[in-house]
């Protein structure tokens, strides 16, 4: 189990959570209301996609660059951002200190 702390002052922000993949629908835009939650609570994942800044717009992009990611149509803007993002589903209560 892990414990997310604040970087700065090592306050915990989260309970003890435990590893899990990704869910396969957690990029899916519509419908979410229709799904059950992503993740089960006292869980978290890693994203091994990139995320945010930088952003490259569609004709800066090869068709190699898109392929590699599984783009194959063209979308406004793709994100080069660095991998490894947490999502975090946290428990419902906090193990008191």
């Amino acid at each position: 189990m892990a414990v997310f702390a604040c970087g700065g002052c090592g306050v915990a922000l989260t309970a003890p959570v435990s590893r899990v993949a990704l869910p396969v629908h957690a990029r899916q835009r519509y419908g979410h209301a229709l799904l059950p939650p992503l993740m089960e609570s006292g869980t978290y994942a890693v994203d091994p996609e990139p995320s945010g800044p930088p952003w490259r717009r569609w004709g800066e992009i090869t068709a190699a660059e898109a392929g590699a990611r599984g783009v194959h149509a063209p979308v406004p803007a793709l994100s080069f951002g660095e991998p490894g993002a947490i999502v975090v589903a946290p428990a419902t209560s906090a193990t008191p200190c």
